[in-house]
């Protein structure tokens, strides 16, 4: 029997779905810009087009509050392009802890964001999708479909990512300021940080949290519906630099010492049932991403994970014991660099528990089946708990990001916000100074 194939409408069906939903006609606007990262520059942000972006949301956000004439708000930007708005309380609300939503503008590296033609599956009957570039997305590449069955997904045309990580998350955050600023529900203090590099790994520096003063906050960020992200890996980054001896080829013998060679020992003395593609849920692993030199010197770069902070120097050890015994018989060939690069989220929520009890009642009142994630990655919440902003992430409802089998079912999307909407009417009424859940 024939798989079933379904083939997505275009701008038409897209704007028709934009018309009745603003959260997608926010969506539809954001992806028009290309915001992709770029890890090579060192400007903040490294591209200009996240600028351009923001620039949009921030007049985007002044439009709502003149069609209200609301003026007791704070909108600004700081030096890296980080756009902040920052809400009263409502009536009532005063004693309500501070919240922090973020949603991040930039779009993966991995695949280009520019000119990006979303496209719609009206009520997705559960087949392969076929892109209009020739690509197929199919339910083995994504299972996650089978649960979408009947809902309207948008998906790209094959030839760019569509931006859902992050732009939905922006979307939501541009649809709930919307309603704040109409008084659509109460809310504490509450602040929105639209914010730029996270696929680049800055973006958690880049946030001002002693200017912003919440006591918690939630990422909304890409991932299935239902999760919620409650820890990520602990991570470092390793460069282990190989010096070697080059003499002429004929007259090496005894002498020469092949930093190539040697490089490539130390690779395989790494568990080769330690490495990403062949490990899975709370394992940790070693990563081997990058090798480049010569006979004279050679590099290796590696990422580190683990879930543990035992476990994450366990590997390091491990690592420095290989460089030690490599340095014993080769006089002091190998030198090791160590960068930590975040930490697990997880220690952190469970140390302030209350947050994570009000995105659980949220769930469950947006009528959500929560299924709780150990992230094999890590979020912006990781380096913003650690930080003192006990952070865990919402999804989105986004699958297969970061590049053209990317898609967005509308019916999670939307979950997304009414989960979000839920938790900011929770936290206002909780106690989330106390030191038991909520």
């Amino acid at each position: 029997m024939s798989t079933l194939i379904e083939y997505p409408q275009g701008p038409q069906a897209v704007e028709e779905l934009a018309a009745i939903s603003p959260l997608v006609d926010n969506f539809l606007h954001l992806i028009a810009f290309d915001t992709q990262a770029d890890e090579n520059q060192c400007a903040a942000p490294s591209t200009p087009g996240q600028l351009t972006a923001l620039k949009w949301v921030h007049d985007k956000i002044v439009a709502y509050a003149q069609a209200t004439g609301r003026s007791d708000y704070k909108l600004w930007q700081n030096a890296q392009g980080v756009l902040i708005l920052q809400l009263p309380p409502t009536a009532g609300c005063d004693a309500a802890a501070h919240l922090l939503l973020l949603a991040h503008i930039d779009t993966a590296p991995d695949c280009s964001g520019k000119d990006v033609k979303a496209q719609v599956v009206k009520a997705y009957r559960g087949g392969d999708i076929a892109l209009s570039s020739g690509l197929r997305l199919t339910t083995t590449l994504c299972p996650e479909l089978k649960a979408h069955v009947g809902e309207d997904i948008l998906v790209t045309d094959g030839t760019t990512l569509l931006g859902a990580d992050d732009k939905a998350g922006c979307a939501v955050l541009l649809t709930l300021i919307q309603q704040a600023l109409h008084e659509e529900f109460a809310h504490g203090p509450l602040s929105f940080a639209f914010t730029v590099d996270e696929e680049i790994g800055r973006s958690a520096d880049y946030v001002p949290l002693e200017d912003i003063g919440a006591n918690f906050g939630v990422t909304i960020d890409g991932c299935a519906q239902g999760e919620l992200d409650v820890a990520t890996f602990n991570a470092a980054s390793c460069k282990l630099t190989v010096h070697g001896r080059a003499i002429h080829t004929g007259t090496a013998y005894g002498k020469l010492i092949n930093a190539v060679k040697l490089a490539s020992s130390l690779v395989l003395q790494l568990p080769e049932n330690q490495a990403p593609e062949s490990t899975r849920d709370k394992e940790g692993f070693y990563h081997v991403y990058k090798v480049q030199g010569t006979v004279e010197e050679a590099q290796v770069q590696l990422i580190l994970r683990d879930y543990t902070k035992e476990g994450l120097q366990a590997r390091k050890d491990y690592i420095s014991h290989l460089a030690a015994a490599m340095n014993a018989q080769y006089s002091d060939s190998v030198s090791v660099e160590f960068t930590d690069q975040y930490v697990n989220m997880g220690a952190i929520l469970q140390q302030k528990p209350q947050i994570l009890a009000l995105c659980r009642q949220a769930y469950a009142q947006a009528g959500v089946e929560v299924h709780e994630n150990w992230v094999r990655g890590g979020t912006d919440g990781s380096n913003l708990s650690a930080r003192g902003l006990p952070c865990p992430n919402i999804f989105t409802g986004a699958l297969n990001c970061h590049g053209p089998y990317e898609c967005l079912p509308l019916g999670a999307f939307h979950k997304s916000l009414a989960c979000t909407q839920a938790l900011i009417k929770l936290a206002s009424k909780a106690d989330l100074t106390s030191t038991t859940p909520a």
